[in-house]
């Protein structure tokens, strides 16, 4: 299994027009760190986050992974590197008319050739490999159950096991419980932080709730206006910081 990359961002920055996005950032994620993303809706962590995937291009400045610049890399590495992380988002983005099992097997789609995914069509492929990931997530009796019969919670559970039917060497969380009651988001920190040790993954969670995840990070990166505010270790940061980073909000859990 490859080792997770290391994360570059230099003078990284992305604009819409005259919307800045991102201001200029300078930021290292090392292979194996566990870093929350705080900050006020607005603030720049779902930009950060698509960056380093690879899912948005830099407008100015550079974004590397094992010193290899995303925006210079061909298709095929860009895939490759797409693959090495996971993403779990607030909506779960299941299609609801299709069964747990091809929801979770499609994480698995970008990877494979044209007739592999022509026969995911027509045959149930990779039960037992689906089967195991979703015993992970305490989803073991609704593998062939339509998506759209199950709770919310349950399917972030099914984004969760997509997310890591590539074995991602990042996972990378943006607000995945925002939308779910205090137990449902407890359970939920605790599955994909268990998930991420179990890979040795890095691990980057955007969230207004540091209070659940802080006991399981090592880094906190506070964002406001598109900007890096805040950036120390958890067990630094302290009710001040958060205030400031907050001031204005009621956003901050």
């Amino acid at each position: 299994m490859p080792n997770a990359p290391h994360l570059v961002l230099e003078a990284a920055e992305r604009r819409w027009a005259t919307r800045q996005g991102l201001a200029p950032t300078t930021l290292e994620i090392s292979p194996g760190s566990r870093v929350a993303l705080v900050g006020p809706s607005g603030s720049g962590k779902t930009t950060l986050l698509r960056l380093l995937m690879g899912e948005l291009r830099a407008t100015g400045g550079r974004v590397l992974a094992d010193g290899q610049r995303l925006a210079t890399m061909t298709p095929r590495q860009l895939r490759d590197h797409r693959r090495r992380c996971g993403a779990l988002n607030q909506d779960p983005l299941v299609i609801n008319q299709l069964s747990v099992h091809r929801n979770v097997l499609a994480g698995a789609l970008p990877g494979w050739r044209w007739h592999q995914v022509v026969a995911s069509y027509f045959w149930p492929v990779q039960r037992d490999r689906v089967a195991a990931l979703l015993r992970r997530v305490g989803l073991a009796e609704r593998q062939w159950d339509l998506a759209g019969e199950l709770s919310g919670g349950e399917k972030q559970r099914i984004a969760l096991a997509r997310a890591l039917i590539g074995a991602p060497r990042v996972l990378l969380a943006d607000e995945p419980t925002s939308a779910l009651d205090p137990t449902t988001s407890g359970d939920m920190v605790r599955l994909f932080v268990a998930e991420a040790n179990r890979l040795n993954a890095t691990l980057l969670v955007s969230t207004h709730r540091l209070g659940e995840i802080r006991a399981d990070i090592n880094r906190v990166i506070g964002l406001r206006s598109g900007r890096v505010t805040l950036d120390k270790p958890a067990a630094d940061v302290d009710e001040a910081d958060l205030d400031a980073l907050y001031e204005g909000s009621r956003e901050r859990g």
